[in-house]
C-alpha cells in the first residue's frame, strides 16, 4: 500500500473510534428509558477524557512540556486514540483485545508513516494514560451509583 492509503487508513481510525464510543453511549438504552443515568454517566466520561486531551494540548503549548523533555512533541493523536480506547475497554469490555490491538497497529502506522517517534508516542500515552486511569477510577467508583443493572 501506498503512504496516501496509509494515510487515509490513520485519518480513519479515530472518526471510527469517536463512532464506536458514541455507539457504547447509548448502547444501555437497550435496556430501556431507566437507563438514562448510565448513558449520562457514560457521555460525562467520554467528555472528560477527551477534556483532558485538550488541556494537556493546551498545557503544552503553554509551557512547552514536551519539547523541554528533549526535542519531543505531544502526540495528539496518540492521546485522542488512547483515551478512546480506553474509554471502550471499560464500556465494551468483551471486546478489549480488540480495543487494544487497534491501538497497537495505530501506533505502528503513524511511526510507519513518521507521524511522530516512538518517544513522542510513548510519553504522551505515559502521561495520558496516568491521568486517564485517575479518571477512570472515580468514574468506577461512581458507577455503583448510576448502574442500576
Amino acid at each position: 500500500m501506498g503512504y496516501e492509503t496509509l494515510d487515509r487508513i490513520a485519518d480513519s481510525y479515530i472518526p471510527l473510534l469517536v463512532v464506536c464510543c458514541l455507539i457504547s453511549v447509548v448502547m444501555p438504552f437497550q435496556r430501556g428509558v431507566a437507563a438514562a443515568g448510565l448513558v449520562a454517566a457514560r457521555f460525562v466520561l467520554l467528555v472528560a477524557l477527551v477534556a483532558m486531551v485538550y488541556i494537556w494540548v493546551f498545557a503544552d503549548a503553554h509551557w512547552a512540556i514536551w519539547p523541554a523533555l528533549g526535542r519531543l512533541d505531544y502526540s495528539t493523536h496518540t492521546a485522542l486514540a488512547l483515551v478512546l480506547v480506553m474509554f471502550l475497554w471499560v464500556c465494551v469490555a468483551r471486546l478489549r483485545w480488540l480495543w487494544i490491538g487497534s491501538f497497537i497497529a495505530y501506533l505502528l502506522l503513524m511511526r510507519y508513516q513518521a507521524y511522530h517517534t516512538f518517544w513522542d508516542m510513548l510519553t504522551t500515552a505515559l502521561v495520558l494514560g496516568m491521568c486517564a486511569v485517575g479518571v477512570l477510577y472515580v468514574y468506577r467508583c461512581l458507577q455503583g451509583r448510576v448502574d442500576h443493572f
